[in-house]
């Protein structure tokens, strides 16, 4: 009798053993000696000074100091890691926890994500008036947590490189224009042809002539050495960063609530500090571009209204094109109100 009872308590005990285990494992990570590791990989070198080191120093850093051993975020590299158009799926799998991707890279996964671009509103400002949140359940159903702007900067981010003085509006037509999707709207509404182009195949492009131009960050241009291969920048930017902070799904929701508002937390300071820091680090490039030879063009105010117009109805266009139905007015509607 005395055996039956110490047998049934020992199963007592091992169920709410199981169970507590259970509960544990499924509400976050097993509780552990070892800290929590994320793993991420950039979609730009890691000699980039403006688009990893500033996220390194300012976010993965404090991240590290602040977690107190808790949690770590391990730079794994660069495009010589992952490429970056399989960035997203790398994300959505799990075979990295996070990545700094352009928008227009994963946008077949989360319908509408490139045209936050087009956002009027400041990174902090969204996370005030609810888009924060909104972009956020767009993410959601492809599996990936959207933490927030991995470049926060002013809507006047990109720049056009081109071969060909231009004067006026019809100077665009029939010029062959390359890059990612995120501009192909624009250049229809330019009235040139279109060319998709991963980044590393810019500088031959322009070289060899396989393009009239194309549009990138001043400092993808520099990495890669467009200044050397270009003859004119348009001196009007255009365009928010496109650059988000995705995290797998199924690793955010397995982190314990006091790191996820951490990491929620230090994004948010990173955001902020960015732009300033970014506009600074623009006007020093443009200056650097000048220097290396390259003519920064600049338009009269009435072109430069109708080339800002191109670049921004262009892409709410391109994007009703390839998503049809109600998620770009909802997403256009939220963001430009």
């Amino acid at each position: 009798m005395k055996m039956r009872r110490n047998l049934v308590v020992a199963a007592i005990v091992s169920f709410v053993v199981l169970l507590f285990i259970t509960f544990t494992v499924a509400s976050g990570f097993a509780k552990s000696d070892k800290p929590i590791t994320l793993n991420f990989v950039s979609f730009v070198p890691l000699a980039n000074k403006v688009e990893y080191q500033f996220i390194k120093d300012e976010f993965f850093d404090k991240i590290n100091e602040r977690a107190k051993g808790e949690l770590i975020i391990k730079t794994r590299g660069g495009p010589e890691v992952i490429a970056p158009f399989d960035l997203g799926v790398a994300v959505q799998k799990g075979t990295i926890d996070m990545a700094t991707i352009p928008t227009a890279f994963f946008e077949s996964m989360v319908p509408g994500a490139d045209s936050t671009k087009l956002s009027i509103y400041t990174a902090w400002e969204e996370r005030k008036n609810g888009i924060y949140e909104y972009i956020r359940d767009m993410y959601t159903k492809a599996g990936l947590y959207y933490l927030g702007r991995g470049e926060a900067t002013k809507p006047e981010y990109f720049n056009m490189f081109i071969n060909k003085r231009i004067e006026k509006p019809k100077d665009f037509a029939g010029l062959k224009l390359g890059g990612s999707t995120a501009f192909h709207g624009q250049y229809k509404r330019l009235g040139a042809s279109v060319a998709t182009l991963a980044i590393p195949e810019y500088h031959s492009a322009m070289e060899r002539h396989v393009v009239d131009g194309l549009v990138s960050s001043i400092y993808v241009g520099f990495v890669y050495g467009l200044h050397e291969v270009t003859k004119y920048i348009i001196g009007h930017g255009f365009y928010r960063c496109t650059v988000a902070v995705p995290v797998n799904l199924k690793t955010w929701n397995r982190l314990p609530k006091h790191l996820q508002d951490l990491l929620t937390q230090c994004m948010a300071e990173f955001e902020k500090k960015y732009e300033p820091y970014e506009a600074e680090q623009k006007q020093l490039a443009l200056k650097r571009a000048k220097a290396a030879g390259v003519e920064i063009l600049l338009f009269p105010p009435d072109m430069v209204k109708w080339y800002i117009e191109c670049a921004n109805e262009g892409s709410w266009d391109y994007a009703r094109e390839r998503f049809p139905g109600d998620v770009i007015p909802k997403l256009r509607d939220r963001i430009t109100k």
